[in-house]
C-alpha cells in the first residue's frame, strides 16, 4: 500500500515519503492531527512486525527517574491491572522481541511479533502502560522499582533496597562506570548529558513520589512521543 503525501490515514497525516535503499523500505513521516504525535512508518516485505513508542526524557538530576519510570510503567495499567504484565507477556506471547530501554535522553518501548493478533495485543498493552500506568494509585510501585528503606532485624542496620537501586549499584561496582560518569560530567557540564539517566546510587533515594509523577506528566504525552 502506497501512502499519499498530505493524505490522512487513521488520524495521521503523511508529511514526507522516501525510499531508503539501505533497508529496502518505504519510509513515511506522519503526524497525528489530534494529539501532535509523530510517527515514522517503515513499509517493507519483512513479516516480522515491529512497533516502538518512544519519549524524549532528558534527566535534570541523577535520581534515575527516567529509568525507574521505565520499570514502573510495566507494573500494571488501567486496562491490565496486573502486578507485572510484562512478565506474563514474556511467558505467553508469541513475541520475537519485547523490552524497554532508557537512554541518556530518551526512553523506548519496542515490541515485535510475526503474528498479527499478538502484535496488536502487544501494542495495546504497551500503549496502555505508558499512558495509563497504575503507579498513580499504587504508591508502592516506586518503592519496589526505585528505592525503599530496608531493615533485616530490629537491631540491624538501616539500608536502601529496590530493583533499579540494586541494578545501578551493580553498574557502579565497575571502575569504568565511574570513569565514564566523570567524563560525561566534564564534557557536558551544562546540559542533560552530565546526569546519569539510569540513576546514581547515592542520588536515587532523593527521588520522591511527587517528582516521579511529575516526570511522567511532563514527558509521557503523545506530542512528546
Amino acid at each position: 500500500m502506497t501512502l499519499a503525501i498530505n493524505a490522512v490515514y487513521h488520524g495521521f497525516k503523511v508529511l514526507q515519503a522516501q525510499f531508503v535503499d539501505e533497508i529496502s523500505s518505504q519510509a513515511y513521516i506522519m503526524e497525528h492531527i489530534k494529539s501532535g504525535a509523530h510517527l515514522l512508518y517503515l513499509a517493507n516485505d519483512d513479516d516480522n512486525k515491529v512497533f516502538s513508542i518512544s519519549f524524549r526524557t532528558p534527566p535534570a538530576d541523577d535520581t534515575g527517574v527516567a529509568h525507574i519510570l521505565e520499570h514502573s510503567s510495566l507494573c500494571g495499567s488501567r486496562k491490565y491491572p496486573l502486578k507485572e504484565p510484562f512478565v506474563d507477556l514474556v511467558k505467553g506471547s508469541l513475541n520475537t522481541f519485547l523490552n524497554a530501554m532508557t537512554f541518556p535522553d530518551k526512553t523506548m518501548y519496542p515490541v515485535a511479533s510475526r503474528n498479527d493478533k499478538d502484535f496488536h495485543n502487544l501494542m495495546d498493552v504497551y500503549l496502555d502502560a505508558v499512558f495509563y500506568p497504575s503507579f498513580y494509585q499504587n504508591r508502592y510501585t516506586l518503592r519496589q522499582e526505585g528505592w525503599h528503606y530496608n531493615l533485616d532485624s530490629l537491631d540491624g542496620k538501616l539500608s536502601y533496597n529496590g530493583v533499579v537501586y540494586n541494578e545501578m549499584k551493580g553498574v557502579y561496582s565497575s571502575p569504568d562506570a565511574y570513569l565514564e560518569n566523570e567524563a560525561m560530567k566534564a564534557l557536558f557540564p551544562d546540559n542533560c548529558y552530565r546526569f546519569e539517566s539510569g540513576g546514581y546510587p547515592d542520588a536515587i533515594p532523593q527521588l520522591t513520589q511527587e517528582k516521579f509523577e511529575q516526570f511522567h506528566k511532563t514527558y509521557y504525552s503523545p506530542e512528546n512521543s
